[in-house]
């Protein structure tokens, strides 16, 4: 689904620095703000200057972002307000992704157990005077579930309050704890996530 979002900090911030926005998970903060686990990638410098300018973003409420290498900053960012994003989240939908691209846009991975849900979401979207426009409707396949490493990951940032609001326990301390990278523990937790919401609405499906 490719959506077009005017004025929040992702649109600003991929229209005035050469780098890339990538939601890893997101959740409602309030009634109308979200918190997201983003990536970002772009040169050094421009990251650098990305993280001062957040500072005085107006959308912005509170971040916490780490470099985990070179050209890769991967972290929390709190959102006052985002209507569409506010629309996503009050549907059954539930997004795997969402990444920003250069004209403005940004293009959303949704995964729901039903399709009305997706139209829904679009008439929504429409009347709140966004432009939306679904790229691809595709069926959903349970693949593999959970590896053990994955399983033990996510079942540790569960015992400690990651996917609680707020937060916790921060990434890098997960991180710490783990002895794995944030860069890779985010994949992990990111696909973990997407397996578990995989399985849940096959058995869904399959159970209507």
């Amino acid at each position: 689904m490719l959506v077009r979002i005017p004025k929040i900090w992702i649109t600003e911030i991929t229209k005035r620095h050469k780098v890339s926005v990538k939601v890893i998970n997101r959740r409602r903060s309030g009634k109308v703000g979200v918190r997201d686990l983003v990536e970002i990638v772009g040169p050094q410098e421009e990251l650098e200057t990305v993280l001062n300018e957040l500072k005085s973003e107006p959308w912005v409420k509170s971040y916490d972002l780490d470099f985990v290498e070179s050209g890769k900053l991967v972290g929390e960012v709190v959102t006052y307000k985002c209507l569409a994003c506010a629309l996503l989240a009050s549907t059954r939908s539930h997004l795997v992704s969402a990444r920003s691209g250069p004209d403005g846009t940004v293009l959303w991975r949704v995964m729901t157990s039903d399709r009305d849900e997706v139209r829904g979401l679009m008439r929504k979207l429409r009347k709140a005077r966004f432009h939306a426009e679904l790229v691809r409707l595709s069926p959903v396949f349970a693949k593999d579930v959970l590896t053990r490493r994955q399983e033990e990951i996510i079942m540790m940032a569960f015992e400690r309050g990651f996917f609680e609001t707020p937060r916790k326990v921060k990434l890098k301390d997960l991180s710490k704890l783990t002895g794995v990278s944030q860069a890779t523990l985010s994949e992990i937790l990111r696909k973990g996530q997407k397996k578990i919401v995989v399985e849940y609405l096959t058995a869904r499906q399959k159970g209507a």
